[in-house]
């Protein structure tokens, strides 16, 4: 049986302005005088997800989540400035207004790729990170959600050929749904955001991952649009960025967990990074994208532990 921490109610929920009229939603678990953890989600535009407080031992960890810019419970839903740069700044912002000088940094999939960036820009202000399916946002990684060639298309070929709306090319399937999504038919609209999430989902094997529970069909649309937004770009990152960068981030202590049977962020990247920074990697078999499975839950619990050994010698 897993054993996760249990968390009560957020000890406070507030929203916080950040640049150009955004407001990110933040809640805080935990101990206030407790190491601080900042946890970044995935999508992009899930937003704040609360079961992965319960990975953190909040008898120990100052525990923070937030939702990016447009999604959640921030404001507003827009996708204008609203990038990978914006949503670094607002991480420096959050720290700097909760007076942290020094924290870990925690995501998984898109929060995985956020956390490595900032440590990155950052690496003065970061003490270690916890990482699970990491996406590193290369071209190839596009063409293996997206393409023809990709994971998903060989394996759901049937499957495939309803979602790409007749294109091959994992940049033409991007564009045709940031057609779709932005276009003035609100049925065409919803269709095409029920369809984007249908094959995300198709990719996180048995996923019952958070951010697919989404309580209103607008909230659906907007994710969908943050995910285009963000992939249509290569995430607004330089080819290999992450890779490129990770001298910067050699020194941390960084605890990765990815399971080798992950469709939407492949292991070689994950295991090619944890080799380029002497990190530990944890291998899962069989258990997808979904960190929210009890083995992948327990696996992750155990990494943030061990995070807070080492830092506490």
């Amino acid at each position: 049986m897993t054993q996760l921490y249990r968390l009560e109610s957020p000890r406070r929920s507030f929203h916080m302005a950040v640049s150009h009229g955004h407001q990110i939603h933040v809640e805080e678990f935990g101990l206030e005088t407790g190491l601080p953890v900042i946890i970044c989600h995935g999508g992009p535009g899930s937003g704040l997800c609360r079961h992965s407080a319960s990975y953190f031992n909040p008898q120990r960890y100052r525990i923070i989540l937030f939702s990016q810019r447009g999604c959640g419970q921030s404001s507003p839903q827009q996708l204008t400035h609203n990038t990978t740069e914006y949503l670094l700044q607002d991480i420096d912002s959050l720290l700097s207004y909760l007076d942290i000088s020094q924290c870990v940094l925690a995501g998984g999939s898109w929060g995985a790729t956020l956390a490595l960036l900032f440590a990155q820009r950052h690496p003065q202000r970061v003490l270690g990170l916890v990482l699970w399916a990491t996406f590193l946002g290369c071209q190839s990684d596009l063409q293996w959600l997206y393409g023809i060639s990709g994971a998903g298309a060989q394996f759901y070929p049937e499957r495939y050929q309803a979602f790409c709306q007749g294109q091959g090319d994992y940049k033409a399937v991007l564009s045709r749904y940031t057609q779709l999504l932005h276009c003035d038919d609100e049925v065409a609209v919803r269709r095409a955001a029920q369809q984007w999430h249908d094959w995300d989902r198709q990719l996180s094997i048995g996923s019952q991952a958070q951010r697919y529970q989404l309580d209103h069909e607008q909230a659906v649309v907007q994710q969908a649009r943050i995910m285009v937004h963000y992939f249509h770009t290569r995430c607004f990152m330089e080819e290999q960025q992450i890779f490129h960068q990770a001298d910067k981030i050699a020194s941390l202590p960084v605890w990765m967990v990815h399971s080798r049977h992950d469709y939407v962020c492949r292991f070689a990247m994950a295991q090619a990074l944890a080799e380029q920074l002497n990190a530990r990697l944890l291998i899962l078999e069989e258990v997808g994208h979904c960190a929210t499975n009890a083995v992948y839950s327990e696996a992750i619990r155990r990494a943030a532990d061990l995070l807070l050994c080492k830092l506490a010698h």
